[in-house]
This record gives structure tokens, C-alpha cells and sequence, in this order.
């Protein structure tokens, strides 16, 4: 049992998916160490570690909670490492954005681009494409949120209904969206849209056909995808497989050109996200 498989069995209070990034980044701290463990190592040894230039802030940071992580349960202190993480790498990361946010604006196109890109797929029957990148714009949303079943199953639509999965809930004339696995779920709870869109609902009719139920994303022998993997199916889906990220900073910029508030407003309560959050982290025009 290695380092970190010792700390989560002392603090079990992490969740799988910080379970999961923890131990994707243990393994490149090991790397950078060459071998030697975590805990044989001072506070300035591993900031001197993480601390290369090839590395970017955000990793910086990711690396930094490992370690503190491991530290903490065995007693030790984190004082040095927070210190870094709150002056030096702080700094850093201010430096790293602003720069990124200009490429950004230079490199990214624009929210028309987006939308005429979306209208293309309907024409050209890409259905699923559409789907995707219809309910990315409307409701901005994470990939997660996309890992959906069409239905035609009313009971998911119940206030009262305990499913955790995402449903796309199939009427004559509309589509209702019910949002019960996404990041968010906790803080936001159950979201439910009724969309009204011909296009759309024309789309998902389309894509369940006659079945009863139909995942939206599929692997070649027909089950679902895993959370693990539909990162990468999502993005495969968007223009320029630029990703639901940029996607939503791309919106986030034409809305603040637009001085529409209340959209960003809107889209911050759909996503699932505080709207200080919202600034900070995908306004890419400061």
C-alpha cells in the first residue's frame, strides 16, 4: 500500500472523482521525484519538485494538494507548502491567466461561429451532434451533464423520482430536460427545462426512434459511456473540438460584450455555478 492509498484510508472524507485525480497525480509526483516518497522528503525539497518551469500554475497547485494531503495524515505540517501555494504560485497563476485569457481571445471564435455550426449539424441530420451542442449552448453546461437517456418513461420528470441519471423525457410536442448527475447536484438539486424548439425536439425524436429508451452517447458495442470517458466523446462533438470549457467562455464573452447580464445570470443558474465563479474563472475579456 503506497503513500496515498494509506492517507485515504485514514481520511476517507474525499470523494471517487478527487480519488481518482489524487492518484493520477501522485503518479507524476513520483516521477519528478524519481521514486522516493512523499514523506521522506522536507516541506522545501518538494516545493523545489513542483516548482519547474514546464510545469503550469493550475498543475502546480493540483501537485501541491497531494502532497499536503499525504503530509496531513500523518501529522505533519503543511506550513511551508501553503505558504508557497498562497504568495509564489498565487502570483503565478494570475500571470499564467491573463496571458492565456489574451491568446484566448485572439485564438477562440466567435459565439455566431458556435451557433451556425450547430444549425449545420441539423441540416446535415447529425442528430446526436446537435443535441449535444444545442443543450451546451442553451443551458451551458458541463460534459457530464450531456451523459444522458432519451425516454419515454413520465416518472423521471417526478419532483418525488430518486433516479441519478440525466433524462431527456420525450412529449408530442416538447422535450423536458432533468438534470440529476451533474457536479453541482448537491448545492443546485434536481433541474428540470422544458424545451420548445421543433428542431430539437424533432432531433431527439430522431435519434430514440421507436425504442423506449436510448442512451445520447454510446460506445460501438451499444452500452453507455463511463464518466470517465465522456470528456473526450464530448469534446469530440464540439466545433474544433474546442470543448465545453471554451464553449461556455466563448458565450460568457459575447454576452459581456452584449451587457447582458441577466443571460449570464440565467446561465449561471442553469450550469450549476456561482456567478462570482462564473467571472472568475471563464470571463476571458479582463
Amino acid at each position: 500500500m503506497d503513500e496515498l492509498e494509506q492517507a485515504i484510508q485514514i481520511n476517507q472524507s474525499i470523494g471517487d472523482a478527487t480519488k481518482r485525480s489524487y492518484k493520477s497525480m501522485y503518479k507524476r509526483l513520483l516521477k519528478l521525484t524519481d521514486g522516493e516518497p512523499i514523506l521522506n522528503m522536507s516541506e522545501d525539497r518538494l516545493i523545489k519538485t513542483i516548482n519547474q518551469d514546464n510545469i503550469p500554475p493550475q498543475s502546480k497547485n493540483a501537485l501541491l494538494s497531494v502532497l499536503a494531503y499525504i503530509r496531513k495524515s500523518k501529522g505533519l505540517t503543511n506550513d511551508k507548502l501553503f505558504r508557497f501555494r498562497d504568495t509564489t504560485l498565487f502570483k503565478e497563476k494570475i500571470a499564467y491567466k491573463e496571458q492565456k485569457n489574451k491568446t484566448l481571445k485572439e485564438e477562440l471564435p466567435s459565439f455566431e461561429t458556435i451557433e451556425n455550426y450547430t444549425k449545420t449539424l441539423y441540416q446535415k441530420d447529425q442528430y446526436v451532434s446537435y443535441i449535444i451542442n444545442f443543450l451546451m449552448i442553451r443551458f451551458g453546461l458541463r460534459n457530464k451533464d450531456l451523459n444522458l437517456v432519451i425516454t419515454n418513461n413520465r416518472d423521471v420528470t417526478y419532483v418525488n423520482d430518486k433516479s441519478n441519471i440525466n433524462y431527456l423525457y420525450v412529449k408530442k410536442r416538447y422535450i423536458i430536460y432533468v438534470r440529476n448527475d451533474y457536479k453541482t447536484h448537491s448545492t443546485y438539486g434536481k433541474q428540470k427545462h422544458k424545451i420548445e424548439k421543433s428542431q430539437f425536439t424533432r432531433a431527439v425524436k430522431a435519434v430514440i426512434g421507436d425504442a423506449y429508451e436510448k442512451p445520447l452517447l454510446k460506445l460501438a458495442d451499444g452500452d453507455g459511456v463511463s464518466e470517465d470517458s465522456v470528456s473526450k466523446i464530448i469534446q469530440r462533438f464540439t466545433y474544433n473540438n474546442l470543448g465545453e470549457g471554451k464553449y461556455f467562455k466563448i458565450q460568457i464573452q459575447d454576452l459581456k460584450q452584449q451587457g447582458n447580464i441577466r443571460r449570464i445570470r440565467e446561465l449561471s443558474k442553469s450550469r450549476g455555478t456561482d456567478l462570482e465563479v462564473v467571472f472568475s474563472e471563464y470571463d476571458i475579456t479582463k
